[in-house]
């Protein structure tokens, strides 16, 4: 990874650029989706999300900069299990296989054995992304038990997904269904 990439939590000062990188993030791969994309928010929304997120234990936002331009994103949110964190990472494509989305991962996995309030991070992958399922793989995840998933891209195909997990204290989350 380049020494001039930061990894660091966001500020309300940098909802409008966030914004920005999410819909070029969304142009560039149809294997990045944002849940909420068509519905889309203000930046002061934006900006009062990103302050709300900093005082949650169950939730992570960061960013990869390069100078002052954001590249990248990291999300950590709870699932519907409450206790599990799901995972959503992304790189401009620029900037892929840098080390940028390996140091996003590893700073959230550092922040959900330290500081977080959740018993795994866990993820969803669609399995055509080899690089992903990769990079998931050497930084301990691991595939659950639940069967593959056929998920819609955003070009509206149907395509194969699997779900990872890395447990955090040795919670064997891994081997449930």
């Amino acid at each position: 990874m380049s020494e001039d990439v930061a990894i660091r939590l966001p500020g309300a000062a940098d909802a409008a650029q966030l914004l920005t990188l999410l819909e070029r993030l969304q142009q560039e791969s149809d294997t990045f989706t944002l849940a909420d994309a068509d519905d889309p928010i203000s930046v002061d929304q934006e900006g009062e999300q990103i302050e709300q997120i900093k005082r949650s234990p169950a939730h992570l936002l960061l960013v990869a900069s390069l100078g002052d331009q954001l590249i990248g994103v990291l999300s950590v949110s709870p699932t519907h299990e409450g206790n599990v964190g799901e995972l959503g990472v992304a790189v401009e494509q620029a900037y892929w296989h840098q080390g940028i989305g390996t140091a996003l991962v590893d700073e959230a996995l550092y922040w959900a054995e330290t500081a977080s309030s959740l018993a795994a991070v866990g993820l969803i992958v669609q399995t055509r992304n080899v690089a992903a399922v990769k990079l998931y793989t050497k930084l301990g995840f691991t595939r659950t038990k639940t069967p593959p998933e056929t998920v819609t891209d955003d070009a509206g195909n149907q395509v194969t997904a699997v779900e990872m997990v890395y447990p955090l204290n040795d919670q064997g989350l891994a081997d449930e269904d």
